[in-house]
């Protein structure tokens, strides 16, 4: 089911189906709630599913300027507690795992298992931030020629060579996002505190997913931080950052294993 939810006056996008236990899943950047769409219907036939376009994302509106990760956190915050929803399985795919993570320290208690799938609870390095600044100045003057960039980046080369034309596809999508929702992004990424010991001290249940060839992420050191933070760590091989599409059906049975009860 779609529904519309209205925070600070603008609408918010988000889908619900199945029933069950809460599974809450929030997109990556330049994604929206439509990256989950196999992994939603089949885990929906154990679970109620909730993905949520974030603010600026899919059919949701822009905020304002600046999208910090704490307000995207806000914003799901408002969600869940209209939906009276509590002991929720989180699971955030990159950016989402960064709102994710400030929602842990909102609510710790409506959280009962937490999963950061393909992402870290790592700050920005003083190197990320100024590439950051220097996206946001190419996003304001060239979003195409950066979205053609951006988009593949995110994939193994394998993939991306097997899948050009899924790869096309996605791109042109990405040109309908709104051009202050990328750059707000953007920088709210790049403000973004880190959340590690908020992860190591949280008592419940903790599980990084991690693409193999994920160019973004060094696998290595995602193992490293998710044994640090008392969480367990799964791999999936033949994926790079976008597993959902690269391995799906793979992924989908790592959900189904990670959250059975």
């Amino acid at each position: 089911m779609s529904s519309f939810f209205y925070f600070q006056g603008s609408k918010i996008h988000y889908k619900i189906k199945g029933t069950g236990p809460t599974l809450v899943l929030l997109h990556g950047y330049l994604q929206d709630l439509g990256m989950w769409k196999k992994i939603a219907n089949k885990l929906s036939q154990t679970h109620q599913v909730i993905a949520i376009d974030l603010p600026g994302f899919g059919k949701s509106d822009c905020l304002q300027e600046e999208h910090s990760m704490n307000l995207f956190a806000i914003c799901v915050h408002a969600i869940l507690f209209e939906l009276k929803l509590q002991n929720v399985i989180l699971i955030g795919h990159s950016m989402g795992a960064y709102v994710a993570l400030c929602l842990l320290k909102i609510c710790p208690k409506n959280i009962v298992h937490f999963c950061l799938f393909h992402s870290t609870a790592n700050a920005d390095s003083v190197e990320k931030k100024a590439q950051r600044s220097r996206l946001i100045k190419v996003v304001r003057d060239k979003k195409k020629a950066y979205l053609k960039r951006a988009i593949p980046s995110l994939f193994s080369d394998k993939y991306k060579n097997e899948n050009p034309l899924d790869i096309k596809k996605m791109i042109e999508q990405s040109f309908l996002i709104d051009t202050k929702a990328i750059y707000g992004a953007l920088k709210g990424m790049q403000q973004r505190e880190d959340r590690n010991e908020l992860l190591r001290l949280w008592p419940g249940k903790k599980t990084y997913i991690a693409g193999a060839l994920d160019p973004l992420f060094s696998i290595g050191n995602l193992r490293k931080e998710a044994t640090r933070n008392n969480a367990e760590f799964i791999e999936i091989l033949e994926a790079g950052h976008m597993s959902h599409l690269e391995n799906t059906d793979v992924a989908i049975k790592v959900f189904e294993k990670v959250i059975e009860i």
